[in-house]
């Protein structure tokens, strides 16, 4: 299995120009075949031989590759620690091919997809960036395979969900209706989600937009598929979440920076609190005027993460030079 080059604008997507990054980045949109048959699509930024590590970048529950372009070129930008940045649509989100069988919208499966990737673009490990959704598939992926896991980025996400968050989730996807242009959309971003991004800009908001919807014909479109939305009907907010602490600590091995919102009703103080204290090698930060979860439209935010990966890579290398 390998992945294969595909032009940007197939599959029914039409790029707007703002989406495009700049040309002096070599980005590659890939696909390959996962192994029940289905499509996967995404995007590599960067190119192969760098010293630092490669990163893998897993959007959240509804989310899509645009959500990660600006920390992707700010990475392969970086002076002095540029890397190879890939970034993963999961199964039925952006350009990837819908599930027909929507019971494959399951961690499990989205988990062993990311780690078919990796192997699909020849990465033995990378540093994986997961958003909240893609948060629990690289704990998940821990489990499963952690020496894959170099270290790691988890937004919002940790192994204990707070049930309001979920329930606020829940009723937002399930309250969506189509929008007919591009203010419309914009309206529908921020009414969701002004309460957790207070101190977005305008133009922010509409960045916001166009990572969330995709254009076709001239108009913004759900960019996922809405039986995605129906899985969430089946979880039962008045019973305890399970936790995924075991699968938190499988990354015991590897440097872990978590990002907490800090108006999150995801992720709690508590939580990331915790999670520094039973990991030997974890800190976090809280992202101030943000909520569930952090975007990544802010410079600082960006460098404050390209700075710690730089840390990963240093002691990725001291590892390395103890075997």
């Amino acid at each position: 299995m390998s992945l294969e080059p595909v032009e940007p604008d197939m599959h029914g997507r039409d790029i707007p120009q703002k989406d495009i990054p700049e040309n002096d980045i070599n980005v590659q949109h890939f696909e390959f075949t996962a192994t029940d048959g289905i499509n996967l699509r995404g995007e590599i930024f960067g190119d192969r031989l760098r010293d630092a590590l490669p990163v893998l970048c897993l959007p959240g529950l509804t989310r899509n590759a645009k959500d990660f372009h600006p920390l992707a070129e700010r990475l392969v930008r970086d002076p002095d620690n540029p890397r190879l940045v890939m970034i993963l649509n999961s199964r039925g989100r952006g350009t990837s091919d819908y599930d027909k069988k929507p019971e494959n919208y399951d961690i499990l499966t989205e988990a062993n997809d990311a780690l078919h990737a990796l192997a699909a673009a020849g990465l033995e490990e990378a540093i994986f960036i997961g958003t909240s959704r893609g948060g629990l598939l690289t704990m998940a992926i821990a489990a499963l395979r952690p020496g894959v896991i170099a270290g790691a980025v988890l937004n919002d996400i940790g192994p204990e969900i707070n049930a309001q968050g979920l329930a606020r989730i829940k009723t937002y996807l399930g309250k969506a209706k189509p929008v007919t242009n591009w203010d419309e959309a914009i309206d529908y971003i921020k009414d969701a989600n002004f309460g957790m991004f207070p101190a977005l800009s305008e133009e922010q908001w509409k960045a916001f937009a166009h990572m969330t919807f995709k254009e076709e014909d001239g108009k913004p479109a759900r960019d996922f598929d809405i039986a995605i939305v129906k899985s969430l009907e089946t979880v039962d907010l008045s019973q305890p979440l399970p936790n995924a602490w075991p699968q938190f600590m499988a990354m015991s091995h590897a440097p872990v920076l978590v990002l907490r919102g800090e108006h999150s009703d995801i992720l709690t103080r508590e939580t990331a609190q915790a999670m520094t204290e039973q990991h030997p090698d974890c800190q976090w930060i809280e992202v101030e005027g943000q909520g569930h979860a952090p975007m990544f439209l802010i410079d600082s935010l960006n460098d404050q993460i390209a700075a710690i990966l730089a840390e990963m890579d240093q002691k990725h290398a001291q590892h390395e030079g103890q075997k």
